[in-house]
């Protein structure tokens, strides 16, 4: 593990000595398993529940991926995803995001609603998860 840190930092080394493009680096830093992260910006503010009195919710968003191309594929396709994901969370109950359990429940649904996207999109999910890294909610 030692060895494999060192490699690592004699890499990056070697990057920014030599110049070397940054996308490649991250392929290379990538081959060893490490997950990519790509926000979804800007956050996610829209109105939830029913008729009645507005309810707002403000939600960040971040996609975990595990390869390069998988990030420029989630990249590619942000509108469609943007799309889902503000269907899904305007529909949310009170009961929904108040709660803890509400709220993982929701995360766990927009996590399969955008592997399900992706699965009819390139045929296979793409994603590994979908974080909220920000959840704010006004009843």
């Amino acid at each position: 593990m030692l060895v494999i840190k060192l490699v690592k930092h004699c890499l990056l080394a070697l990057v920014l000595i030599t110049g070397m493009g940054s996308q490649a680096f991250a392929e290379e830093a990538n081959s060893s398993g490490d997950l990519l992260y790509t926000a979804i910006e800007p956050a996610f503010v829209l109105n939830y529940g029913g008729p009645g009195r507005l309810k707002y919710l403000k939600a960040g968003i971040t996609l975990v991926t595990a390869s390069p191309l998988a990030a420029q594929t989630v990249n590619h396709h942000m509108p469609l995803i943007r799309n889902e994901i503000v269907s899904l969370l305007s529909r949310q109950t009170d009961d929904a995001v108040t709660s803890p359990v509400g709220q993982e429940q929701m995360r766990i649904d927009a996590t399969q609603v955008v592997k399900d996207l992706f699965q009819k999109e390139v045929g296979h999910p793409v994603i590994e998860d979908l974080l909220f890294t920000n959840f704010i909610y006004q009843k």
